[in-house]
């Protein structure tokens, strides 16, 4: 698919089921069906999910944040929107143009990282970013949860406007499917993490098994 069908297929609107909730970049490339179900708006089938690691991650994205505000080489937190896409960047470094992502992972997925979804959010971000700023890069930062300060680690690569426009044309293709896709994740998985789980399948995701 050109750059220019994914963005006529963004701004089309053809679709009743491409009016409906937004997804944001970093679910992008992530769980098909639970992004189905977000932009189809099904309602929670599965409350209290684990929260910890994701709230860690909050805390070290606050601490960053503080530790580099009122540097003016760098902006932080910023809300970007783009053919109805709307993100927000951790830090645009504005000397290298560079877009920087903030990840908390475990020592054991640091040979993982970057995986495929995570290049595709921060790739997308900056698309968002190059409407106003240059970008030429994006960088993934990793910080171990469970590590210290030696073993962080990083991921940069050019920025790379096809790679972004290849993950906006999945998130199209979920959002105007009327099809559920199929369940991708095991139900240890889904029934710690994912708000649309739900064992019987007549509402939410009954897992992959």
């Amino acid at each position: 698919m050109k750059p220019d069908q994914v963005r006529e297929l963004l701004l089309s609107g053809k679709s009743e089921r491409s009016k409906q909730r937004s997804v944001g970049p970093s679910e992008i490339g992530g769980c098909a069906r639970k992004v189905w179900h977000r932009i189809d708006g099904t309602p929670v089938t599965n409350p209290g999910t684990l929260s910890l690691a994701a709230n860690l991650g909050t805390a070290i994205h606050s601490w960053i944040e503080e530790k580099l505000s009122g540097d003016a080489r760098y902006l932080l937190e910023t809300k970007v929107e783009r053919d109805g896409i709307v993100g927000h960047v951790d830090c645009f470094d504005i000397e290298q143009g560079e877009v920087i992502d903030w990840k908390t992972l475990k020592l054991s997925g640091v040979p993982y990282f970057p995986s495929k979804q995570q290049r595709w959010q921060v790739q997308v971000y900056g698309w968002l970013m190059s409407v106003g700023h240059e970008v030429k890069s994006v960088c993934l930062v990793g910080i171990p949860r469970d590590g210290n300060d030696n073993q962080i680690v990083t991921h940069t690569e050019p920025y790379d406007e096809a790679v972004a426009l290849e993950a906006l044309a999945w998130l199209h293709n979920v959002r105007t499917s009327w099809e559920k896709p199929k369940p991708e994740k095991p139900k240890k998985f889904c029934r710690d993490y994912c708000e649309f789980y739900d064992p019987t399948g007549l509402t939410g995701c009954p897992s992959k098994g």
